[in-house]
């Protein structure tokens, strides 16, 4: 049992980085970096091409082996939570017991108990509440700002027009309104109407964690106190129940740091009035601006069309403007550049706006969908 235990904490250490990779490796900040190429090769594994995927795939499961796939992580969080909880009551909780006044301890199991019991409510709701269909009444809730969403998009797969801030996602293969991302953690799409659960997820897991660093580090503390050892020295050379408590410290400080992080990216995007999805479309015309290629016109083109892409027509040699839409040309002649008059977008900050974002607190109540209680 003891090396099956060990196995299965070194285990999680290795999850956690690999967690840290899957969660942050698409961020522009490691862009064109190990830790991106990393996480693009994980999340392409086992891609659809390998011969033996395509076999099982289309022998045994009918083509839809991907799905059954998906459920995999939710499954196993479900499986590390509920074991480490188990290890949590047989090696750590009798330190509290032994250390603790019978009224005190009654709150504490109360709070201790509550904390489970969220993380498993949260996780359900998350994983079984999707964020809605696309209908008539999500056409409404925001309009297209012509930059990153625009009029009478088809969605390709879908064949319905898109309503602006929406997505389809490849995964669900379904468009989604007020799309955020896929999470792997609950197999589920991020959006519009479940959202709110998504983060009640996510403070559920930093509530857990940390409750669980603070519990354990108070265990061990009282433990050094009693052997008359650093804590490094009880974990390591006392007993087996110091040992997993002392694991368990080290993983939740760790995980409570990732979870942090994570929730703290979701919080600066409400901020900003951005979604996830949505900061990635934002990064394309950063790097448009950045390369002095992005122009807005005084006029709208094709319809509703005002901002446009310079770019080189190789086969005439001459400079052309394309739409930012499906990047067709718009303007290709010099008489139609006068005309259009346009303006160089030299600063996201200065020169463009993002109607999305309607200060702090309306954002949040918007992501969390408040006005449909």
């Amino acid at each position: 049992m003891s090396v099956f235990i060990h196995i299965f904490i070194y285990s999680i250490v290795i999850a956690s980085l690999l967690a840290f990779i899957i969660i942050f490796g698409d961020l522009p900040t490691f862009r064109n970096t190990p830790i991106h190429t990393l996480k693009q090769s994980l999340v392409t594994l086992p891609t659809k091409s390998t011969q033996w995927y395509n076999y099982i795939n289309y022998h045994y499961f009918n083509n839809n082996l991907h799905i059954y796939l998906n459920w995999l992580v939710p499954i196993a969080y479900f499986g590390v939570i509920t074991f480490c909880t188990y290890l949590f009551f047989i090696n750590t909780y009798p330190g509290l017991s032994s250390s603790s006044s019978s009224s005190p301890l009654l709150w504490l199991d109360i709070y201790i108990y509550s904390s489970i019991l969220l993380i498993y409510i949260s996780t359900l709701l998350s994983i079984f509440i999707t964020p809605g269909q696309i209908n008539p009444t999500t056409y409404k809730l925001f309009k297209n700002n012509q930059l990153i969403f625009f009029d009478n998009k088809v969605c390709s797969t879908c064949m319905i027009i898109k309503p602006a801030r929406s997505k389809h996602c490849s995964i669900c293969n379904k468009c989604y309104p007020l799309f955020d991302h896929h999470c792997i953690w609950i197999n589920n799409c991020v959006g519009y109407k479940n959202y709110k659960w998504f983060l009640l997820y996510l403070i559920s897991n930093i509530n857990y964690l940390i409750t669980g660093a603070i519990l354990t580090y108070y265990v061990i503390s009282n433990e050094s106190n009693n052997w008359n050892k650093s804590y490094w020295q009880v974990i390591k050379n006392t007993t087996e129940a110091n040992r997993i408590t002392g694991m368990f410290l080290i993983l939740c400080i760790i995980f409570s740091f990732i979870t942090i992080s994570f929730t703290a990216l979701h919080i600066r995007y409400i901020y900003l009035g951005v979604t996830t999805n949505e900061l990635d479309k934002w990064s394309d015309i950063e790097h448009l601006v950045r390369i002095g290629v992005l122009y807005k016109s005084s006029i709208a083109l094709r319809g509703t069309q005002i901002y446009v892409e310079k770019a080189m027509n190789h086969e005439t040699g001459k400079y052309v403007y394309l739409s930012l839409l499906d990047e067709s040309i718009l303007i290709d002649s010099e008489e139609n550049e006068r005309i259009s008059n346009l303006v160089p977008i030299v600063s996201v900050e200065k020169d463009l706006i993002n109607i999305y974002d309607n200060g702090f607190w309306n954002n949040l109540r918007e992501r969390l969908a408040l006005h449909l209680w």
